[in-house]
């Protein structure tokens, strides 16, 4: 009960004090500690002065007072090595199940920092640590390991030093509201190409458009949210140009459907393959939509219609 009580307390004060993407270490938001090895430390400190004054032994005495100003030396120090750095959580990066989503943190400092660590207070996962860094800013990644697909909040991040001597703990978190998301891991399987055809025109027509879907008919200058997957890189190399691959049939009420239904297999299964069939749709340039049983996307070829499709794949 009382641990309960003393976690919520916690919980309320971090809310409370580091709530934040960006946050500088001050005062207020940093917390220091004798590390264990500090408290044993301490202890050989304390049996010095008492065998100091059974003996009447001044320099083991001296030697116990000389382990104690180290030890107040070092919570100073730890202290310092940490004020007034700045931290800021640049975004972290959705990716498909059975790899890692990394977090990218870039920290600000007008002096040298040391031995300097951040993990994933609430995710397991791989943070990253720094033993001596001079520079006055520089970028680290945290990764973080989910164990199935959906979306998810960043959570508490800690930042911790054991600088000086490993003997303190100094440490701080950040508490972030952005989210991100763990995408179903591709299964591979067979493009179906099934096709949605907008009635208000003839169908006969359509279904000759449709012939010429993979038809080739030029090049037209690249605009922000196209797919990237339909550059001509050639042209790229040659012209410095970025051109984009344009076909018969793209803007003619002609699309595919991927279909959940259409899947077989496990829900998990289905997801996976329709994971796989929005990444080869996309890398074939095609216009698609996708319809599952609790969202429907409508068809598109841009990169945020692709991003958008895996993030209802997510949710599902």
């Amino acid at each position: 009960m009382r641990k309960a009580i003393y976690k919520g307390w916690i919980d309320k004060l971090i809310a409370k004090k580091h709530s934040a993407n960006i946050i500088t270490f001050s005062h207020n938001n940093i917390y220091v500690m004798p590390s264990l090895l500090g408290l044993g430390f301490l202890s050989f400190a304390l049996l010095n002065f008492i065998l100091g004054i059974n003996y009447q032994n001044n320099l083991i005495l001296g030697v116990s007072y000389l382990m104690l100003m180290l030890q107040i030396s070092s919570l100073f120090y730890g202290y310092f090595n940490l004020h007034g750095v700045k931290l800021e959580l640049r975004d972290i990066k959705s990716n498909f199940y059975g790899n890692h989503n990394e977090c990218k943190f870039k920290v600000y400092s007008q002096k040298p920092i040391y031995s300097v660590s951040v993990v994933s207070a609430d995710w397991e996962g791989h943070g990253f640590e720094q033993e001596n860094i001079f520079e006055t800013s520089f970028v680290q990644v945290v990764r973080l390991n989910q164990k199935k697909r959906g979306k998810y909040s960043g959570g508490k991040f800690k930042i911790y030093s054991n600088y000086p001597f490993g003997l303190v703990n100094v440490w701080s978190y950040l508490l972030t509201d952005k989210s991100f998301f763990t995408y179903p891991a591709p299964l591979k399987s067979e493009l179906s190409l099934h096709e949605s055809i907008d009635m208000s025109e003839d169908t006969e027509l359509l279904a000759n458009k449709s012939d010429s879907l993979d038809e080739f008919s030029g090049l037209k200058p690249y605009q922000k949210g196209m797919s990237r997957n339909r550059i001509s890189w050639r042209h790229f190399a040659k012209s410095q140009e970025l051109l984009v691959k344009d076909y018969v049939g793209d803007s003619h009420g002609v699309s595919l459907v991927l279909d959940f239904n259409m899947m077989e297999g496990t829900k998990e299964s289905r997801l996976s393959q329709l994971c796989f069939q929005v990444l080869e749709a996309d890398r074939l340039g095609y216009e698609f939509a996708l319809h599952l049983p609790n969202a429907y996307t409508p068809p598109g070829n841009s990169e945020a219609h692709v991003v958008q499709c895996l993030e209802s794949l997510s949710e599902c």
